[in-house]
């Protein structure tokens, strides 16, 4: 089946304005959330403000391992006149600070983490003691307070500790657990459904040389689940439009985003756009972007929920993907304003020409940390090669009829979170 009718003509719109658009149109309502295990929370994007209920530390402890004193008993003590202390106990940081005390004249043994016992005012390091069977001998004054960290010294009770939608680092998550938290409410990750369009294409599954295979929906997914969404791989949708619309429709029962790759043009076989026209209202709201590449990219709203059409080359599916799909998701996973993608400044490491066509332009970079910092360079490539992206590990976007000078500051976008320790290379 063929398209007779080739009467479609794109609207370009703005990036800004897509964008502006594709975020007001989506943010609307409450998002899904769900209690996860603190174990199980790393990466996931908070969906209420964390309180703490309780000080850290939740009493005085000790800083070192060493003896806790009173800092008055050894004022005085020195290499030539040492003072000696009993030794009345051992404390770890288990255990119980009101179950121990001190005296004039004697000391306890504390481990790092340990509480302090009742009248003690100081830990003397152990290094700097002398022990004696059941006594010690101490060369040094300690000052007060000195190897003492004070009950809700690090968080006191009633402070903000977390917002909504922070996104889960390690230390969060060992800050949590310190608190005594041991689920968190966290917004959902959205499921995406994605789906490839084109006769020509086969599953990995099947052998046919003649036939291309579908990579772009293995690459899509691959990224969805990196940023924090869960993809939903529906296969390949035939070049015609009831078997276009049947995959779409499935695919809105099955998630909550729906990407289709391809058949987005103006091609006698591209029936995305019309497919979801003819699905429901609102259809399609943007289709053809102001950027390059990926100036087919459209996204519309069927049912209350996105469809996003990234096109069928690779540099154009990428462009498409990082700057309207990663939004979106972002969107319905509770990120505002912090990027799902962690960003970098780096100096161009090369002169850039400026496009006199008034469009941005999504250029895919390699940043390397050479001497005198971070420096960018563009990668070469075609609209449909996979070694530009092989070989970059982030973009940059630049806005239309501008160029860049060496050595101009730029705003690089990375791939990953983990490119971060790549990029020193």
């Amino acid at each position: 089946m063929t398209r007779t009718d080739q009467k479609r003509t794109f609207k370009l719109t703005p990036y800004p304005e897509a964008l502006k658009k594709l975020l007001e149109t989506f943010n609307k309502g409450p998002r899904d959330c769900e209690v996860v295990p603190l174990e199980d929370s790393m990466d996931r994007v908070l969906a209420e403000d964390v309180i703490a209920d309780m000080e850290i530390p939740q009493t005085d402890i000790a800083m070192v391992d060493g003896y806790a004193v009173k800092s008055k008993d050894v004022a005085e003590a020195s290499i030539t006149h040492p003072v000696m202390l009993n030794v009345v106990g051992k404390l770890y940081p288990w255990s119980k600070p009101s179950d121990a005390k001190i005296e004039d004249g004697q000391a306890i043994y504390v481990t790092c983490g340990a509480p302090i016992p009742n009248k003690a005012d100081a830990v003397i390091m152990v290094e700097n003691t002398i022990l004696h069977d059941d006594k010690i001998e101490i060369r040094k004054p300690v000052r007060k307070g000195e190897n003492i960290a004070r009950s809700g010294e690090d968080i006191k009770r009633g402070t903000l500790v977390l917002k909504k939608g922070a996104i889960l680092r390690p230390q969060d998550v060992g800050i949590l657990a310190g608190l005594g938290i041991r689920k968190v409410k966290v917004f959902r990750r959205p499921k995406v459904a994605v789906i490839a369009t084109g006769n020509e294409l086969i599953e990995l599954s099947r052998e046919d040389p003649t036939r291309i295979v579908d990579n772009y929906a293995l690459t899509i997914s691959g990224l969805i689940s990196k940023i924090g969404g869960e993809p939903v791989r529906l296969g390949i949708a035939p070049d015609d439009l009831e078997g276009t619309k049947k995959k779409i429709c499935e695919a809105l029962r099955k998630a909550d985003i729906v990407v289709t790759i391809g058949g987005c043009s103006m091609g006698e076989r591209d029936f995305v756009p019309d497919a979801v026209n003819s699905i429901g209202d609102p259809g399609v709201l943007v289709h053809g972007i102001k950027v390059k590449p990926g100036k087919v990219t459209g996204f519309g709203m069927i049912k209350g929920k996105p469809v996003v059409m990234l096109p069928g080359l690779f540099a154009s599916t990428m462009a498409g993907f990082y700057l309207i799909l990663v939004p979106l998701i972002g969107l319905y996973m509770g990120v505002e304003k912090e990027p799902l993608l962690p960003t970098v400044t780096a100096k161009m490491n090369h002169n850039l020409d400026p496009d006199e066509k008034n469009r941005y332009r999504f250029l895919p970079v390699r940043v390397k940390h050479l001497e005198g910092g971070l420096y960018a360079e563009t990668v070469s490539g075609g609209p449909n090669s996979l070694s530009k992206f092989l070989n970059s590990n982030g973009f940059i976007l630049v806005p239309p009829k501008k160029g860049l000078r060496k050595n101009e500051k730029v705003k690089v976008t990375l791939f990953s979170k983990e490119e971060f320790s790549r990029f020193y290379d």
